[in-house]
């Protein structure tokens, strides 16, 4: 251990980090691979749901598009027509000639559809008429009249059937790759069952969903299968049992809830998904053999080994840079501590990182720095005095000396019988009187109705008889505690805005009342009104009170009073605005019903 300590700290570092960074990094590339083989089932689980939820919902479009096609069959005119004719037709020859009518008829209906085959025509009593596409090497076999007679039962309530190819042989005896669409027809307008169309699509068709030039090794791999309720594979791409009973499909996977899970198909294990289409009735099932799974689990379990060999060489190498890398900066922070043993207070580290050496650099420059500090603080603290000294000064000049003037206006102009000016000043000397006081501090409902007459006195000096103040207040009111400063705003507002451009019979009225605890003032003018538009804006900023929107009223306008009513009450209270255009408006002040004592002192005064 002594050894150990002894040596240097680069030397440790880079020991301790080489050991604990290929420790773990064997551990991560062992947990890499044990968990990759569950990673690799799962995303192939995953491809294999879209891919089988995809063919499923393509091989829909087929069959709505085959469904179409079937409707238009059954109610073209000229197959009701012929149907109707062959249940009259007495002799084989009209039964003939009704089938040679019908042969262009169907000729028109299936050449658009390369998918389509063939398309017959089956009466009531099992007669057939078939049309097949030249290109159809191999006919498709037609139905039995004991078969026909089945179809009103399969059928049931259903649109149509779909029967697999399995028992219908082509000429070479090999099972047909077609799947038959059945419907019945009836008659119009009755709806009496006069026939049966069965139109046979060419499964291959469903190979052109599977066409993917960019598809990976385990989508080149994997199977694909349709597979009825019976069993019987509708489908499978690569292989040619399509319908044939010996390639049936264990449907007992197909009827649990785990749509996942693996299976043994063709003597190989495989991992399947599948997905039951509600239209078809039939199972896209997604088969990929197991193999293929495994075998890319092989790959990257020798891809894992290398990258993990490499990484643990680069670890080591990063380790010792590092180790350089740290002892470097504390090198040079020991030679800069010497040199300020010695007394030059000018060695600065220059080091700017975040981590730990940094902070350790700028914790050493900040030291260096307070020595600095200390020698100026003596000179910084007289000069914080004296700037105190010069605020106190400024702050002497305040509203008492302009009270204290305007008391000298109003004498003089008594003594010298200048009266309109004394009751000016002394108006005046009452507002700044009450705006000197705390304005946070509630007050009587009625020092703001006299702080709101010497405010209305200065204004009728200006206008003279053109406005008009009246009150309808309650005695037992006037003692209800608001906030200073709440209605006289309102009065100036409806004054200096509702009244400004009224030059005779201006009114401003002041209603108060209280029900249910509540204290509701009402200030109205017969004034111009706002505008809607500028209206509207003043109603979304009391609904938002912030105090962006109090920045654009000089004063104490209608934002601030509401802020300053929601701040001392609560956001229950405030104001509401009500103005139309041209008839004037109303503020409606809400607040806590409150009494205030009246003080001794004050009245003395």
């Amino acid at each position: 251990m002594r050894r150990w300590n002894d040596r240097m700290l680069k030397t440790k570092m880079f020991i301790s980090f080489s050991i604990v960074s290929l420790f773990i990094v064997g551990v991560t590339c062992l947990i890499f691979y044990f968990t990759n083989t569950s990673d690799i089932k799962n995303q192939t689980f995953s491809l294999s749901k879209i891919i089988a939820k995809q063919f499923s919902e393509m091989i829909d479009l087929y069959m709505q598009n085959v469904e179409e096609l079937s409707l238009a069959i059954s109610i073209d005119p000229a197959i009701q027509s012929n149907l109707f004719d062959f249940s009259k037709a007495t002799s084989s020859i009209e039964k003939e000639t009704i089938g040679y009518k019908l042969n262009p008829v169907l000729f028109n209906f299936s050449y658009p559809k390369s998918y389509v085959t063939s398309i017959s025509i089956y009466t009531s009593d099992g007669q057939g008429f078939h049309y097949t596409k030249p290109a159809n090497t191999n006919p498709d076999a037609s139905f039995t009249a004991k078969e026909v007679h089945s179809f009103a039962g399969m059928l049931g309530s259903k649109s149509f059937i779909l029967i697999p190819a399995k028992e219908k042989q082509t000429l070479a005896g090999q099972p047909g790759k077609t799947v038959s669409f059945i419907r019945r027809i009836n008659k119009i307008p009755t709806q009496n069952i006069i026939g049966f169309v069965n139109i046979n699509v060419n499964v291959n068709a469903f190979k052109m969903v599977l066409t993917n030039t960019k598809a990976n090794e385990i989508e080149n791999k994997m199977y694909v299968l349709i597979v009825n309720d019976e069993g019987r594979v509708v489908f499978e791409n690569g292989a040619g049992s399509i319908g044939n009973s010996s390639s049936g499909f264990d449907t007992s996977v197909l009827k649990g809830n785990v749509q996942e899970g693996e299976l043994m198909w063709n003597a190989a294990p495989h991992l399947y998904t599948y997905e039951k289409s509600e239209y078809t009735g039939w199972s896209t099932v997604i088969l990929i053999p197991k193999d293929v799974v495994l075998a890319k689990q092989k790959r990257i379990q020798n891809i894992v080994v290398i990258v993990g060999f490499i990484t643990m060489m680069l670890v080591a190498a990063v380790s010792y840079i590092l180790s350089h890398q740290i002892t470097l900066p504390l090198n040079k922070l020991m030679r800069k501590m010497s040199l300020v043993e010695q007394g030059d207070f000018n060695q600065r580290m220059e080091y700017a990182g975040r981590n730990e050496i940094g902070r350790l650099s700028r914790m050493y420059n900040h030291m260096l720095d307070s020595i600095t500090r200390l020698i100026r603080e003596a000179y910084e603290s007289k000069l914080a005095e004296k700037n105190a000294q010069l605020s106190a000064l400024h702050a002497q000049i305040n509203p008492h000396f302009l009270y204290n003037t305007l008391n000298i206006m109003k004498s003089i102009s008594r003594l010298r019988g200048v009266e309109e000016v004394a009751e000016i000043s002394e108006s005046l000397a009452g507002l700044f009187q009450y705006s000197m006081k705390n304005l946070h501090q509630p007050v009587a409902l009625g020092e703001e109705i006299a702080h709101i007459n010497n405010y209305f006195n200065i204004q009728q000096h200006r206008f003279g008889n053109r406005l008009e103040l009246s009150y309808d207040i309650p005695d037992d009111l006037l003692h209800a505690s608001l906030l200073k400063l709440t209605i006289q705003p309102l009065i100036e507002n409806a004054v200096n805005h509702g009244l400004r451009r009224k030059r005779a019979g201006g009114k401003v009225k002041v209603h108060v009342s209280h029900e249910n605890g509540i204290l509701c003032v009402r200030v109205t003018d017969n004034g111009e009104g706002i505008a809607p538009s500028k209206l509207d804006k003043l109603y979304r900023a009391l609904e938002a009170t912030g105090l962006q929107h109090s920045q654009d009223i000089a004063g104490v306008g209608l934002l601030n009073i509401h802020q300053r009513i929601q701040m001392f009450y609560g956001k229950p209270y405030g104001l509401e605005l009500r103005s139309k255009q041209g008839e004037g408006t109303e503020v409606a002040l809400t607040i806590p019903y409150h009494i205030v004592q009246p003080v001794k002192e004050e009245r003395a005064l």
